[in-house]
C-alpha cells in the first residue's frame, strides 16, 4: 500500500490541494476505480479503493471489493492500466 511518507511528498508537490484523486482500474476485477486522497489534520483519508505506489512502475488500485478479497497485488507488472490524475475537477490533481 502507499506509505504515509509517499502521501505527505504527493500534498508537498501540489501545495493548493486539499484533495488528490486517482483515477483506474482495480487490478484484480478491472472494474473503474475513483479514489480520493483528502489531506486532514491528523493525517489522509483515503475513500473509493485502496492505493498502491511501485518505484517503477506508477501507481495501481484495487477496488474495496477485491482488496477484501486479497489485500496484497500479486504481480504488479500485469496490470496495464496505471492510475492517472482526474483533472477536470478544480480542487482535485490526478498523477500518473
Amino acid at each position: 500500500m502507499i506509505d504515509l511518507k509517499t502521501l505527505k511528498k504527493i500534498f508537498k508537490d501540489n501545495p493548493n490541494k486539499s484533495k488528490i484523486t486517482f483515477k483506474g482500474k482495480c487490478s484484480d476485477c478491472r472494474c473503474k476505480v475513483i479514489i480520493d486522497i483528502i489531506s486532514e489534520t491528523e493525517g489522509f483519508g483515503l475513500q473509493g479503493g485502496v492505493l498502491y505506489k511501485f518505484e517503477k512502475d506508477g501507481y495501481f488500485a484495487k477496488c474495496p471489493d477485491c482488496y477484501k478479497v486479497n489485500p496484497k497485488i500479486i504481480d504488479h507488472s500485469m496490470p496495464k492500466d496505471k492510475c492517472t490524475i482526474v483533472r477536470n475537477n478544480p480542487n482535485a490533481s490526478v498523477l500518473s
